[in-house]
């Protein structure tokens, strides 16, 4: 540390200390114009106050010029300057240090002008507009000097008070010190000390410095976030608080808010709780974390506005509020108080418990605090668990099945929001038979309207009899609904509820109906004897806590139908046991007291279930914590009669403990009641409900003889754990499951979408082979030269639709990619004019259908540049070009002027059309044109517009497109052949390749959509190109003008083989592609044989060379294209069975087998390859690729028939 406290410097000394150049002082005993002056270094050695002097100017604000001796009373701070062992490393780290130098060393004027620091308040002024004195005193002192300092009209230290035009003649020297007046003087002494022996008034004792207080100051301004703010940031939303931008705002900046505002801010921010605060005439709202769910999705844009725009939907509600503050400054209390709010993604019925708190600003204005609570939850559920209430006591008394039906439609009349409506069919049995025998299985099943509620009676789409063939036209999914035998919902999204009801049902609130549940209502013989269609509240969605009501109601009906159903068998039955028991008992109180008696007491005080039963099964005593564990009757006096709260899946187990038991064996054993189990908090975010777990023990009390006369034993909860327990494997199975859907849904699409394309190729290459091989022989008919150019077009056509309808496959699978940056772009050598035109011809059909003007230009900029052989990604070049052309087409083809041009130009920097609004790149999209495999010529961009004459588009329409641009759903295979591939597809494959995409368009003009992509210079290939992959767009002509020319002097000559013709077994299923599959074999010269699944195939490879003592008669066979997915006998089973039939000796060499298969994926490759599969060839492929690895399985499978020939025991 640098800093001086030495004594001032005098006239003819050094120019200035160390670390103040420039800082001229006045002398110390000098006179100047008659005038005495001081040292400002002297005054503040003598003062006892500990003063800092920083130089504004210098760029090492963080040390002081000078300090003086009072500072040595603040040992902490002394250490933090310097003048201790403390390192400056230490010091930095120190928060508050760092927010007091900052405060102490701004320029900004607006800044506090006071701080409280080191259990000191410190003042600071600034002298010179380069000076700051930072001066500190104690609590009381402080207020002594604020209140001298504001009757004073002394002027700031070191400003001049001569007078205008009075100003004596000094030398140069002199002419650059300040004057004081002797009055002025005094003022600032009195200004930054006390006199020696002066009190300020109500000083009272002095407060003593010390560690102590020192270290609690230093905690109570940790509380004070803003003004650590931003050395300490408690949280995210604390960063978002204050970089908000409360200048807009009634509040102003921060910097220049009140102590009270800061005050409340930093409790509401410390508050646990969700809560508010409205401040100023306007109410702007402020909010702390937890307060963010309260506001859902309103958050963030909520922070800052006035309540009449952050809470305009409920505003009306806190009126009354707002008045009875003003009015007495009373508080508010709300509990449980109804809101309609927007969040979750729909207008949700909620409710809070509030109180809207007044309190004074700092100019005396009004301001509420508002802590909240969300009681919506526990109110809905309240509300639920009172409508199961008391539809039990309607349907509860119920004595037959018909007056349970009355019943359940009485306790549906009363209002209740989470049922809005209600329809309710029953089964209308056979005279011959009971409401007990119908059941699931009857044949023809008479259903009847028993009644509805909330349901216009007017409404003739609600038959009032029908069967089950009639009842799907009310419920279009009738016969799965009932075979699923559980609570069903139905949505109108997904078309599953009844037109009528999402068309004209609506709740008090006007709000339409989108979902019911369908309720099957059985009884305990699992038989289906009616069903509800239950309205579902439109305001809350279907979650948990709704299903869990919903199976209530389930378990509740299902209950109350089973006990009319067989109310009258149960009360002879009754009447019977009663009779019985009453006999059993006469003989067995005397025994039952007396161990009632010798268990009472201890029962009474255990925390656990415990029971004492008799070898018959009767349950002779049970404490208060069974029956409340188990649920249990309290007027149950049958034997075995506590079975019936066990599950009926655990009753084997229990008679086999039961069993134990009788024989004389302790037992200890879990098993599950019917009670359900819902504790009361969430795990996970889920729920914890399900079956009661009960872990007991028992044994048997034995008589002198050695028999059973009783069993004793207690109960355990254990629901908790074994809640966990299945919690976790339950998430588990869930991963795996999910996983398998995945893989299923991506399977089925790539083996659905690739089979037809086979065929299409194969048909592709047999007319474009036809065509160049036809040879005129006299005999022969003459096609017309524009015949078969159009075969050809044709037939180009055809192989460019089905390469891309493939590519869009490929998009489809690796879509998902795109999250995760996965998607690869591989560039090739290409020429951009070339790929362009190529891909325009598969356009020609529908621009000559539809008459429209289709023309590509290169803009000069293209030639300038002398582009010619670049680096790019073809594919996915032009999978935008024609999504860009496609979209052209359809908004062209109406309109009277059809014409499309489509520009091509290039540039060396990014393009800049003015008219083009370019949408900004995403922000965590990475460019994958820098990479090594796009070498490293020079970069250029390609700039493609697509420019229509449709009917253009509005300013509203450009802005409803940007959004799709950006949220646009991904499904290519449901936007192909509409819109191309979307967009938003659009937009991602131009940013991976360094470019952007934008679009202009004016209403009655056009549309001028347009993108750019990055690429690199390179040289024309010396090497043929290599054959695009299988997931790119390869535009080539089929018959070029020159191969027109020679058909008319060739012949049609076959395909003929170099060598033997090779033997082909093609197992398919698909009869169209092992149609065209063999057709194409035999242009090709192979000899081909089917098969319909791998059955047949074995069948036939037991009568080929290949099958032992067939090898000389056998049919000739040299090599298998199986499919993998057949009926009978999959592709998989049948060649692991080739492989074991060659284990085991009865097929002879090496069978080579080729999977041909739609399966693409690199997993079902492998699995294809460790079933036995010597290659595997994905769909769509082409013949001339084919053959080459036939030939190569061919040979391997030779050279391995002559291992195993070579290597077998002679």
């Amino acid at each position: 540390m640098s800093a001086s406290r030495s004594p001032p410097v005098q006239e003819g000394e050094s120019a200035a200390r160390e670390g103040t150049t420039d800082m001229k002082w006045t002398p110390d005993a000098a006179e100047i114009g008659g005038r005495p002056q001081l040292g400002l270094f002297e005054l503040l050695d003598i003062d006892e106050r500990p003063t800092l002097v920083f130089d504004l100017t210098d760029s090492a604000k963080a040390t002081p010029t000078y300090y003086n001796p009072g500072l040595e009373k603040i040992p902490l701070l002394g250490l933090k300057l310097g003048n201790g062992v403390l390192s400056n490393t230490a010091s930095s780290r120190d928060v508050e240090y760092t927010a007091f130098l900052k405060w102490a060393t701004t320029k900004k004027e607006r800044e506090l002008p006071h701080m409280s620091y080191c259990g000191l308040w410190w003042t600071r002024h600034t002298l010179r507009d380069r000076w700051r004195v930072v001066t500190g005193a104690e609590g009381d002192e402080y207020e002594y000097i604020s209140a001298k300092r504001r009757q004073s009209e002394a002027p700031k230290l070191g400003r001049s008070h001569t007078a205008a035009g009075k100003r004596p003649s000094h030398s140069p020297t002199q002419s650059r010190t300040k004057f004081v007046s002797d009055d002025s003087l005094e003022a600032q002494i009195a200004a930054f000390r006390l006199r020696e022996g002066q009190k300020p008034p109500n000083s009272g004792t002095a407060k003593l410095i010390t560690p102590e207080s020192i270290q609690r100051s230093e905690t109570l301004d940790r509380l004070d976030f803003i003004s650590a703010y931003p050395a300490n940031v408690p949280s995210a939303h604390h960063e978002f608080f204050m970089k908000f931008d409360w200048a807009s705002t009634e509040l102003g900046p921060i910097d220049s808010w009140g102590a009270t505002l800061r005050r409340r801010v930093n409790f509401l921010m410390s508050d646990p709780r969700p809560a508010a605060m409205y401040w100023g005439r306007q109410r702007t709202i402020m909010y702390n974390e937890p307060y963010m769910h309260v506001t859902g999705q309103k958050h963030p844009g909520m922070m800052g506005r006035v309540f009449s725009e952050a809470w305009g939907e409920v505003e009306g509600d806190f009126i009354p509020a707002f008045e009875k503050a003003y009015t007495n400054g009373a508080s508010t209390v709300l509990d449980d108080a109804r809101f309609y709010i927007e969040r979750h993604g729909y207008l949700e019925e909620t409710y809070f418990s509030l109180a809207m708190i007044p309190f004074l600003g700092d100019h005396n204005d009004v301001a509420f605090y508002n802590p909240v609570f969300d009681t919506t939850r526990q109110v809905i559920a309240d509300r639920r668990m009172a409508f199961l209430l008391r539809s039990g006591q309607y349907i509860s008394s119920s004595r037959d099945p018909q007056d349970f039906w009355q019943q359940l439609m009485f306790s549906l009349q009363a209002d209740h929001p989470d049922l809005p409506f209600a329809i309710l069919y029953s089964v209308n049995p056979d005279i011959s038979e009971s409401a007990s025998e119908a059941s699931d299985h009857s044949q023809n099943r008479n259903w009847v309207l028993q009644g509805k509620v909330r349901v216009s009676d007017t409404c003739s789409d609600i038959p009032v009899a029908a069967t089950d063939q009639s009842m799907e036209l009310f419920l279009p999914t009738f016969s799965e609904l009932i075979r699923s035998g559980n609570p069903t919902l139905l949505r109108a999204e997904d078309n599953s509820l009844p037109d009528f009801i999402a068309r004209d049902m609506r709740v008090p609130d006007r709000a339409l109906e989108k979902a019911a549940v369908f309720l099957p209502i059985r009884s305990t013989a699992d038989s289906l004897l009616g069903f509800l269609v239950l309205g579902l509240n439109p305001r809350k969605r279907f979650d948990a806590d709704y299903r869990v009501f919903i199976e209530l109601l389930t378990r509740q009906l299902a209950t109350s139908l089973a006990s009319a159903v067989l109310f009258e068998e149960e009360i002879r039955r009754a009447a019977r046991d009663r009779k019985i028991l009453t006999k059993r008992l006469a003989l067995q109180t005397h025994e039952a007291l007396e161990t009632e008696t010798r268990f009472r007491r201890m029962a009474d005080l255990a925390p656990v279930g415990i029971y004492h039963i008799e070898p018959d099964g009767l349950l002779v005593y049970c404490n208060e914590i069974y029956y409340e564990l188990t649920g249990h009757p309290r007027d149950a006096f049958t034997p075995m009669s506590w079975l019936d709260v066990l599950l009926e899946e655990d009753l084997p187990l229990m008679n086999q403990e039961w069993t134990k038991l009788l024989q004389g064996e302790s037992v200890s054993f879990e098993i599950r009641l019917k009670r359900p189990c819902v504790l009361e908090d969430l795990i996970d975010g889920e729920k914890a409900e399900g079956s009661t777990w009960i872990l007991a023990a028992a044994y048997p009390e034995r008589a002198t003889d050695g028999t059973v006369i009783g069993i004793l034993g207690c109960i355990t909860d254990i629901s908790r754990q074994k809640w966990m327990e299945g919690f976790q494997k339950r998430k588990m199975l869930e991963a795996i499951e999910l996983k398998r859907q995945q893989e299923n849904f991506i399977d089925m699409t790539s083996h659905e979408m690739r089979n037809p394309l086979s065929a299409i190729v194969h048909c592709a290459d047999w007319i474009g082979t036809s065509l160049s091989q036809f040879d005129c022989d006299p005999n022969d008919v003459i096609i017309p030269r524009d015949v078969i150019e159009g075969y050809a077009d044709a037939t180009e056509t055809i192989v460019l639709c089905a390469q891309h309808q493939k590519r869009i496959i490929d998009d489809v699978l690796t879509l998902s990619k795109l999250d995760s940056d996965l998607l690869m772009i591989t560039p090739i050598d290409v020429q951009p004019v070339s790929t362009i035109q190529a891909s325009l011809k598969m356009f020609d059909v529908e621009i000559q259908n539809s008459d429209i003007d289709l023309r590509f230009q290169v803009d000069k900029s293209y030639a300038e540049l002398a582009v010619d052989w670049v680096k790019l990604d073809p594919s996915r070049l032009l999978q935008v070009l024609i999504n860009l052309v496609t979209n052209a087409i359809k908004f062209t083809m109406a309109e009277s002027r059809r014409k499309i041009v489509i520009h091509l130009g290039a540039s060396r920097e990014p393009p800049t059309i003015g008219s083009i609004e370019y949408l900004p790149r995403t922000s965590n999209r990475r460019d994958m044109t820098k990479g090594s495999a796009w070498g490293t010529g020079k970069p250029v961009y390609l700039h493609i517009e697509v420019q229509d004459s449709g009917r253009g588009l509005d300013e509203v329409e450009r802005t409803l497109l940007f959004k799709r641009f950006s949220q646009a759903s991904p499904r290519t295979h449901v936007q192909y052949g509409g819109s191309g591939l979307g967009l938003f597809i659009c937009r991602q494959l131009t940013e991976l390749q360094g470019g952007q995409i934008g679009v202009t368009s004016s209403v009655g003009v056009g549309s001028t959509f347009a993108f750019y992509v990055r690429a690199r210079r390179c040289t024309r290939p010396t090497a043929p190109l290599s054959a695009l992959s299988a997931d790119r767009i390869d535009v080539q002509r089929v018959v070029s003008p020159e191969v027109v020319q020679k058909l008319r002097t060739s012949t049609l000559k076959p395909n003929l083989p170099s060598s033997a013709p090779k033997h082909v077994l093609v197992v398919e299923d698909n009869i169209v592609n092992q149609k065209v599959l063999s057709r194409q074999l035999q242009i090709a010269g192979c000899i081909v044989s089917v098969a319909n699944h791998g059955r047949e195939a074995l069948s036939f490879l037991e009568k080929s060379r290949f099958s032992k003592g067939f090898e000389v008669d056998g049919i000739e066979l040299s090599v298998v294209l199986m499919d993998l997915e057949m009926p009978i006998m999959d592709g998989l089973t049948c060649v692991k069975m080739i492989r074991q039939l060659q284990r085991e000796g009865s097929l002879v060499g090496h069978v080579p087998v080729i999977a041909v298969t739609a399966n693409a994926r690199s997993e079902q490759i492998s699995t294809a390859k460790e079933a036995g599969m010597d290659s595997v060839v994905t769909k769509p492929f082409r013949i001339p690729d084919l053959l080459p690895e036939m030939d190569r399985q061919i040979r391997c499978g030779s050279e391995r028939g002559l291992e195993r020939s070579a290597s077998a025991p002679v």
